[in-house]
This record gives C-alpha cells, structure tokens and sequence, in this order.
C-alpha cells in the first residue's frame, strides 16, 4: 500500500460523501475502482501516473474479459477521481496536463457499454394470476400478498419498499386516489428525490389487499411512523410452539423481499424475475396509452427525463412489437 495516496483517497472520499452528496454506496464503490487501478499500477503515487500506464490498464481490463458495461464504470470512477486530484496542493504542477481526459474507452465502446439491456416483465395477467393464488391465512401471508400488491400498483424501488413507513401510503381526498409519498426522511431512496408514487388504474382488489393489511396493522397499534412491512419472525410462546410475533421493525435486507417474489411467482408456475421488473410491466402499459399517461407514469416512476422512461423502461416485447405490426399489416 501507498500511503500518500491512501490519504488521498480518504479525502476524495471525504469529498463525495460531504461535499457532492453520494451515499456510502456510491463512495464504496469508487474507492474499489481506484484501488483495482492501485493494484495495476504496483501502488505507484497517483502522481507519477503516465498515459501509457492508463491505456495498458483498460487493454488488460479488455482482454481479461471485462464487461463493457463495468468497464466503463470503472473507468469514469477514476476520471472523475484524477479530476478532482489535478486541482489538489502538489498535484496541479506534477500531474501530465490533460492526463484524467485519457480515462476513456473508445466512442464506440462507451455507447456499447451504455445501451440499454432488453429487460424480461410480466404481463398484467400474469401478476393477476400469482396474486389471485397467494394464500392469506396467516398474518406473514397477509403481509406478503400486500407486498407484491403494492409493488404491482405503483412499481416502487426495493429499498423503498422495503423501508415504506405507514404515513407514506396515503389517500387524495381531492384526487380520489392513492399514491405512495417517496419521501427520503422516511424511506431509502434513489438519489434522495421525493415524489409520489400513485397507484395505478389496473386491479382493485389488490389496493384493497394493502388497505386490509394498513387496517390490520392500526388495530394492532401502528402509528405512522412504524413500518407498513414489518419483520414477522416465528418465536415459541408459553406452550413452547412456534407462532408469528409481529414486530414494530421495518424488514432489514432486501433478499427478504426478493424471496417474497420469488416463492410467489414460482409457486405459480411463472418464472422470478426482480420485483424491479415490475417498474418496466407499468411502463410498457402506459406506452400503449395516450401521451399524457405516459408523461403522468414518467413522474411516477421518478425519472426526470422522459428519455429513460422510453430507452430502458419502455421497449416493447418482441411479442408486442409482433402483434403491432400485425395489426398494421391488416389495415393496410
């Protein structure tokens, strides 16, 4: 190890937890880009560094069978990171002028490595159909159908799902509609932006399986700062049988939620795939809609940019495209 440039990094560190805003994350993982280019480099000052030393570190990361994708992660970690190291005391007269600008993939590269990857959703039926076969006797069961319900009306992040606290699932009384108040005091979300999450027009008995649980749980004594998906851990009570014990505890790991999905879907029959992908199923369902739903689900997803809603949430299926053109090719 270098010890001048483990000070540094802990300063870069210092600087995008404090003064750029990131999570620890984000942080983590620029200081795991930087180190793997420490380790090439046999720990040499980040100083002494060379453009050769940069161009010889992407073709070993190329042949060594890199993704493009990680590839270019990495590599914008550290062009970003000499950036900000070439306007540092003792850095700005002994760096090679223009050095972080040679942290890049070739053009052609950085647009491989950024086009977005075709997404697997579910169909509308098909969520119907898991949600309609999820089984509700049991206190964990009633909770778990609320779950996937939600997810399916609103598509909201994991972390925020996992984290919603009861005040942030809320009813209009103006609108007439729920919605789902994504509010970084409260919840672990992306980037920290707030909005609301509205429930979408598809099924109303799966709102009613989450107001049932929200109702179930003021009974219990929640108040709306307690989580509306609390941890449920099996404990054994004066007969020494185990039995659910409810707990005022948001769920901790997001593998708990994936697992709620997962023996959803499979018992059904249907492959698993993330609750993420639930997000892209209500996205490609407004895309078949006017314009203006559209722009109203773009908002309700939180992409700032109508752009990401199309390119990465909105693609259509190969079977939708199929029966589109299908459909053309009669007209015609």
């Amino acid at each position: 190890m270098n010890a001048t440039n483990e000070r540094m990094k802990y300063n870069y560190r210092v600087c995008l937890a404090r003064v750029d805003g990131r999570d620890k994350k984000t942080w983590l993982q620029t200081v795991r880009h930087i180190t793997d280019f420490e380790k090439f480099t046999g720990y040499k000052d980040f100083q002494k560094i060379t453009q050769s030393t940069i161009h010889d570190y992407i073709e070993k990361m190329l042949i060594k069978g890199t993704s493009l994708s990680f590839a270019d992660h990495n590599i914008k970690a550290l062009q970003k990171f000499y950036e900000w190291l070439s306007i540092q005391r003792g850095y700005r007269s002994k760096m090679e002028p223009n050095l972080p600008r040679y942290f890049q993939l070739s053009a052609s590269q950085r647009k491989t490595a950024r086009a977005p990857s075709y997404r697997t959703s579910y169909e509308l039926d098909e969520v119907r159909q898991v949600i309609d076969n999820m089984p509700e006797t049991t206190i964990t069961e009633q909770r778990n159908k609320a779950i996937v319900s939600l997810q399916a009306l609103c598509g909201l992040r994991i972390s925020e799902l996992r984290t919603i606290k009861m005040r942030n699932f809320i009813y209009d009384k103006d609108t007439g509609r729920h919605f789902v108040y994504v509010d970084p005091k409260d919840m672990s979300v992306k980037f920290a932006k707030t909005r609301q999450a509205f429930i979408m027009p598809f099924n109303h008995e799966w709102l009613d399986n989450v107001l049932r649980w929200q109702d179930r749980l003021k009974k219990l004594g929640w108040g709306d700062k307690d989580p509306l998906f609390p941890i449920i851990p099996n404990q054994f009570n004066q007969l020494n049988i185990l039995e659910p014990n409810i707990k005022k505890v948001a769920i901790r790991a997001n593998n708990a939620i994936l697992k709620v999905f997962r023996e959803a879907f499979t018992a059904t029959g249907l492959p698993y795939y993330p609750p993420h992908t639930f997000r892209h199923m209500i996205a490609r369902w407004a895309e078949t809609k006017s314009p203006e739903i559209f722009n109203a689900v773009r908002q309700s997803l939180g992409h700032s940019n109508i752009k990401t809603t199309f390119e990465s949430y909105g693609a259509f299926t190969p079977h939708k495209i199929a029966d589109i053109l299908n459909k053309a090719e009669t007209i015609c």
